[in-house]
């Protein structure tokens, strides 16, 4: 059989994976060894070792891959003038977010509210802000810029993390849809007009 077309070799790391998984939600990481892993997979440790180096090489791969899915999933295609977002478009990108988060919640659950690996959170984060990034690269004016570009970029990616660990911690209660509405309207309007106080008159020059 050509080596190439063989499926066993995918089957073992996805039982491997799976089990991975199925630990960390009875053991934290430190303790998982590859024994363990390898009983529950039910592979030898052969090949274990033909995959992956050892554990934290099982771990990186497991996140390399889900953080190349996540970036295909809401890349931001195109560059053109600088032009103020439409709330819909806004709302279909982050529709994509959610959906990929829906798609993968095994991974994310446990990534982010169990906390395997002290290191993802910045890793996720970075991911979401390199995709930012190219956005606001190409489509903010500096000279209408009223606050610091790092630093709003940092402050939109943290509630955006924010929101997501609440709508995993709590089953998901709406759906990806509804979440995307309302992280664009919280996006395109600003805290203040989302929040619904109501609008100051322009001051008059004396």
């Amino acid at each position: 059989m050509n080596s190439g077309q063989d499926p066993r070799p995918k089957r073992s790391r996805d039982r491997i994976t799976k089990e991975l998984f199925r630990l960390l939600d009875r053991h934290p990481f430190s303790t998982i060894t590859v024994k363990m892993l390898t009983d529950g997979a039910a592979v030898n440790r052969s090949t274990f070792y033909a995959h992956f180096t050892d554990k934290y090489d099982l771990m990186n791969q497991i996140v390399d891959d889900h953080m190349r899915l996540l970036m295909e999933a809401i890349r931001i295609q195109g560059t053109g003038a600088p032009a103020a977002p439409s709330l819909d478009r806004v709302s279909r990108y982050f529709e994509r977010l959610f959906i990929h988060i829906e798609q993968h919640e095994q991974f994310y659950r446990t990534m982010l509210l169990n906390g395997p690996v002290k290191t993802f959170i910045s890793r996720f984060l970075d991911t979401l802000k390199e995709n930012y990034q190219r956005v606001f690269e190409a489509h903010t004016v500096t000279e209408t810029q009223l606050v610091d570009r790092d630093l709003l970029l940092n402050y939109v990616i943290g509630g955006q993390l924010g929101l997501l660990i609440s709508w995993l911690r709590n089953g998901r209660p709406y759906s990806a849809a509804y979440m995307a509405d309302q992280l664009s309207r919280m996006i395109v309007f600003g805290t203040v007009k989302s929040i619904g106080f109501p609008e100051q008159p322009a001051e008059r020059e004396v």
